[in-house]
């Protein structure tokens, strides 16, 4: 599946150290405003899309870990 099928996502206690998670968007697109349709790959309950596109810096860098390794599965 392509990157355009995911989402960087935040749950509603993220801090600005939380890690993002992924997770694959629904035929509705991304929720930037909130009212995520889908959990992240890590089955986390996400609440918003963050407005920047899967990149190898963020991965690597900024990712929850199980996020990061589900997603892998899927490029």
């Amino acid at each position: 599946m392509s990157a355009d099928k995911y989402s960087f996502c935040e749950s509603v206690t993220a801090t600005s150290i939380s890690p993002w998670h992924i997770r694959q968007l629904t035929d509705k697109g991304r929720k930037l405003g909130g009212g995520a349709d889908t959990a992240a790959l890590c089955g986390r309950i996400v609440h918003w899309d963050r407005q920047v596109s899967i990149n190898e810096f963020i991965l690597a860098n900024s990712t929850c870990k199980k996020c990061r390794e589900e997603y892998g599965k899927f490029i």
